[in-house]
This record gives C-alpha cells, sequence and structure tokens, in this order.
C-alpha cells in the first residue's frame, strides 16, 4: 500500500489519478487525506478536484466499487490479451520467414553443388584433349568450385577451375606452371 503521507508516493498516486489508472479505495485514500490534511502549495488545485469527486464517491456502494475495479481489470486483461495475440501472430510471421529462408538457401546449394560425375565428365574431356601430354590430373574440391591440376610429362602444369555458372557448369583456365 502506498504510504500517503510521503510526498513521492502521493505525487505517483496523483499521476494514476489523473490516468485513470487507480481504484477506487486509492481514491478514497486521496480524499481522506485532503480532508484531513492542509494540501501543499502545489497540490492545491488538485485537492479541490478530489474533494469535489469524493461526494460521487462517497455514494458508491461496496458493490459499486467492486463493479468499477472489475471492469478496470477486465480492460487490463483485454488489452494484455490483444498484446499476447500480435505478439503470438509477429513470432509465428518470423518463424515462417526463419523456415523458408533456410528451404530456399538449402535449395540454392544443392543446385550449385558440383557432382562427382560432372568432376568424373571434365577430367575425362580434359584428358581426351591431350592425353598423349598428360601425366596425371587431380581434382581437389575447394567450397562450391573444384580445382583441376594437369601435370604434363614435361613437368609442368596447368590448374582450372571448375564452377558453376547458373545452371551451366563451366571451366576456367586459372594458370600454368612451367
Amino acid at each position: 500500500m502506498i504510504d500517503i503521507d510521503n510526498k513521492q508516493e502521493r505525487k505517483a498516486l496523483i499521476e494514476r489519478y489523473l490516468e485513470a489508472d487507480t481504484t477506487v479505495a486509492e481514491e478514497r485514500a486521496l480524499a481522506e487525506y485532503y480532508a484531513m490534511n492542509q494540501p501543499d502549495a502545489d497540490e492545491t488545485t488538485f485537492a479541490k478536484l478530489v474533494l469535489t469527486g469524493n461526494t460521487a464517491l462517497n455514494s458508491l456502494s461496496n458493490s459499486g466499487e467492486r463493479e468499477y475495479d472489475r471492469l478496470i481489470e477486465s480492460r487490463h486483461r483485454i488489452g494484455l490479451k490483444r498484446t499476447m495475440r500480435w505478439v503470438a501472430g509477429i513470432a509465428a510471421a518470423v518463424a515462417v520467414v526463419a523456415i523458408v529462408r533456410a528451404s530456399i538457401v538449402s535449395y540454392i546449394d544443392n543446385q550449385r553443388a558440383i557432382t562427382p560425375i560432372e568432376i568424373a565428365n571434365t577430367l575425362n574431356t580434359l584428358m581426351s584433349l591431350s592425353a598423349d601430354e598428360i601425366e596425371s590430373i587431380t581434382a581437389t574440391p575447394c567450397g562450391k568450385n573444384v580445382l583441376i591440376t594437369a601435370k604434363m610429362k614435361d613437368n609442368s602444369s596447368s590448374t582450372y577451375i571448375l564452377t558453376r555458372d547458373g545452371d551451366a557448369l563451366t571451366t576456367y583456365f586459372a594458370w600454368r606452371n612451367q
């Protein structure tokens, strides 16, 4: 309970009163305080307001007080329910976006991966172009790309990058070592 004699607590209660966020009992406590005590200079106008409204408060029966408090509490519960619905809706939307994004990223990643069969076909193609000059070919996966190194019989080597350009598989000559 609020210490009505404490000016800071009384000021906080006055603010709540002016925002229509007090109970009937708290409003009565303010009215009783100003009926029994001289208001401070900065509270004079508010004290007149509370004392004027006190006649209406005194006419409320106990059942009226309970009804008033019930209405105020139900208003707060309705607001809480609405807020929770909004929060739940936003959380569901975020979850859907995260799931769809993960699915799209997974689909794109699977589309861009170079398969072992594509690597083998590229190696065969390189071998067929200069089979008499190539001693060995190695393929080294490097992220989404594959580095293909052809070691020549003259001890030089050529390196190619096998990559995907959209849906097409492309081989780029990268460098040649002598």
